[in-house]
């Protein structure tokens, strides 16, 4: 497969940087069996940061020829706007009846031989309960047309099973792995990345740590790897750790214990500087760049210091010449210092 990004861990759905584990493929055979068996509702549930979302593409890509795939990139929508977008992509014009129109849709398509419909929808839990009795009620219509695809972090919700009488084919996916199994992730990721050997030393020397971190949760797995590789180990050990105290020990004797949560994203006290400050401060001070590295405390004017008249202008007017007699040209506008990220 092709590369997609040089970054080892980034936490990307592209299927190309999809790296199988056994829990996974479990998952997809059994999404995918469910489906060419004529299962008209199928719940693929699994916690945050699982990796469900790069799973559905991965099965998309699959079945690809043998189903059509329709995706709504943001499911929390009301029952008609929810049936107009999906009108809207299968070709249809906007209408007063959305879903009786998508029903028809789909009926007719797969009556002029079109491969049946799979409905994937991602995030399924922002799903409004009456947006998903009005899909249900949708496919109920359509037959084997169409199949909803769905992913979760939880069960469906019973109010909206129980009118419509369906039960969803349930895949459970473990948000999880152990020890041994996060090493060989670890290191299929570096090799599908062709990681340097500096990279690979990094990452290999901090398992444990980042096993602590993570617990074998491939988002915060991906996380604190980032933060590592950005940042350094230093970094990386100021994340919540391991709440019991107690040593990290081997990566291969330690069982999985409690998640422990980090942020997805790097501390926002980083030493970070916005180059768009840096760039309005230099033309506001019409300074070079170079010459903005300021000390991070500026002296203290006096307290007796008088206050400034404010009918003055630091800044000769425009086309002015200078003073005669050699005097000293005007005081240049103050310069503000820069404030980092994260001081206070």
């Amino acid at each position: 497969m092709a590369h997609v990004e040089s970054d080892p861990f980034s936490d990307t759905t592209d299927p190309s940087a999809y790296v199988p584990r056994i829990g996974t493929e479990a998952a997809l055979v059994e999404m995918e069996m469910a489906l060419r068996e004529g299962a008209r509702l199928v719940c693929l549930e699994a916690p945050p940061g699982a990796g469900k979302s790069i799973l559905l593409n991965v099965l998309e890509e699959r079945f690809t020829g043998d189903f059509r795939a329709l995706r709504v990139p943001y499911p929390k929508l009301d029952p008609d706007e929810f049936c107009h977008w999906g009108l809207a992509a299968l070709g249809g014009a906007p209408v007063d009846d959305p879903e009786r129109a998508l029903a028809e849709r789909v009926t007719s398509g797969a009556a002029a031989g079109d491969p049946p419909l799979v409905w994937i929808i991602d995030d399924a839990d922002c799903l409004p309960v009456p947006t998903l009795r009005s899909l249900l009620s949708v496919q109920r219509s359509t037959g084997a047309a169409l199949r909803l695809l769905l992913a979760r972090s939880g069960e469906l919700p019973a109010e909206a099973l129980d009118p419509v009488g369906v039960r969803p084919v349930s895949v459970a996916l473990e948000g999880e792995m152990g020890c041994e199994e996060m090493a060989q992730y670890v290191g299929a990721r570096l090799d599908r990345a062709d990681a340097d050997l500096v990279t690979r030393e990094v990452i290999e020397a901090a398992l444990d740590e980042l096993y602590a971190r993570s617990r074998g949760n491939p988002r915060r797995l991906h996380a604190a790897a980032s933060v590592l590789l950005c940042f350094g180990r230093e970094r990386l050990e100021a994340l919540p750790g391991d709440p019991s105290g107690a040593p990290l020990g081997s990566i291969a004797q330690r069982e999985p214990v409690q998640s422990v949560e980090i942020p997805a994203a790097p501390d926002p006290d980083a030493e970070r500087v916005s180059i768009e400050s840096l760039v309005a401060e230099a033309v506001a001070a019409e300074q070079p760049i170079e010459e903005l590295a300021v000390a991070e405390h500026a002296p203290a004017e006096p307290e007796d210091a008088a206050p400034p008249d404010p009918s003055f202008d630091p800044l000769p007017p425009s086309g002015s010449e200078p003073p005669e007699g050699g005097g000293s040209s005007p005081a240049p506008r103050k310069r503000l210092r820069l404030r980092r990220l994260g001081r206070r």
